[in-house]
């Protein structure tokens, strides 16, 4: 008769060891799993974004070249840039560099003062005649000027006989730096 009672005990057993198996399952090793899946999720998105930063390091360098580069002109240009009293005294110099090249001035009229943030732009107007060459002369001559002059309207106009003079009316902007700038 100790035989039934074997199976009861065994059978209690059985269950007492599957259910702590699915306990263990359900509250232990699923949550554990979820929990390492999360971790190795952040871990891929990490290398990820590690992998990313290293593109972004040679952005930055050549950002940083390009930069340099920028400082660079800049500070050439604040070295040449003339003052707003050498730029009244620069339609002496464009005068100048008109006879040099042969050229006769005709006029010369400063125009408004335009200021900006950081710079201050000295227009004028300029007439002149005088042969093809000279004028081509004239304009290599304002050209290589270390200020920085921006040619805004240039009209050539011969007089219709062959090897006459050539009348020329130029715009021009002289930019120099602005005084009222704090930089």
């Amino acid at each position: 008769m100790s035989a039934p009672s074997k199976k009861p005990k065994s059978l209690m057993l059985t269950v007492l060891i599957s259910g702590s198996a699915l306990a263990y399952a359900l509250f232990v090793f699923l949550p554990t799993q979820k929990s390492i899946a999360s971790i190795r999720s952040e871990l891929a998105q990490q290398r990820n974004d590690i992998l990313a930063l290293g593109s972004l390091e040679s952005e930055i360098v050549e950002l940083e070249r390009r930069i340099a580069a920028v400082r660079s002109t800049i500070d050439t240009w604040h070295e040449h840039a003339p003052t707003a009293q050498e730029t009244a005294t620069f339609i002496g110099v464009v005068s100048q560099l008109a006879q040099q090249a042969g050229v006769r001035v005709d006029r010369i009229t400063p125009r408004s003062l335009v200021k900006m943030s950081a710079l201050e732009q000295h227009p004028a107007d300029l007439t002149m005649e005088g042969d093809f060459a000279q004028i081509a002369d004239f304009l290599q001559q304002l050209e290589q000027r270390p200020e920085t002059i921006w040619i805004t309207r240039l009209n050539l106009a011969a007089s219709g006989e062959a090897g006459a003079n050539v009348r020329c009316e130029l715009s021009f902007t002289v930019f120099a730096d602005n005084p009222d700038d704090s930089d």
